[in-house]
């Protein structure tokens, strides 16, 4: 019972801070439009990324302080941190080759004519 109500808490937490943190950036929004200056939307999706590295920090801060009860569990917590480095390492990674792609293709039009870029499939 007790970890189906950290569970439950945990959850509704992290939508709470998810959403302060969601206000805060409407609002910081709001008080820039006063200088009469179009200013753009906030970036949802920053707010989720933001969102979930706080979850995710809050997550190591227990786990390391598990860990330093009972040593055992550092295999989990290992696999806590590595698992989600190695993804964004690797989808960052991805990420840049493709822009780095369009950017050769566009700065030279001549030398590239030939070579299509595919940004669904990057083998070059």
């Amino acid at each position: 019972m007790k970890y189906m109500l950290c569970i439950v808490g945990g959850i509704l937490l992290g939508f709470f801070i998810f959403y302060l943190l969601f206000r805060i950036a409407n609002k910081r929004l709001r008080f820039n439009r006063q200088d009469g200056k179009k200013k753009a939307k906030p970036n949802f999706t920053k707010a989720v990324l933001v969102a979930v590295l706080f979850t995710y920090f809050i997550g190591l801060a227990i786990g390391i302080k598990v860990t330093l009860i009972d040593f055992s569990q550092f295999g989990v917590l290992a696999t806590y941190i590595a698992a989600p480095t190695t993804t964004v390492i690797a989808l960052y990674c991805w990420k840049a080759k493709a822009e780095n792609l369009v950017k050769i293709k566009q700065g030279y039009p001549e030398e590239t004519k030939d070579i299509s870029v595919d940004l669904n499939n990057i083998n070059i």
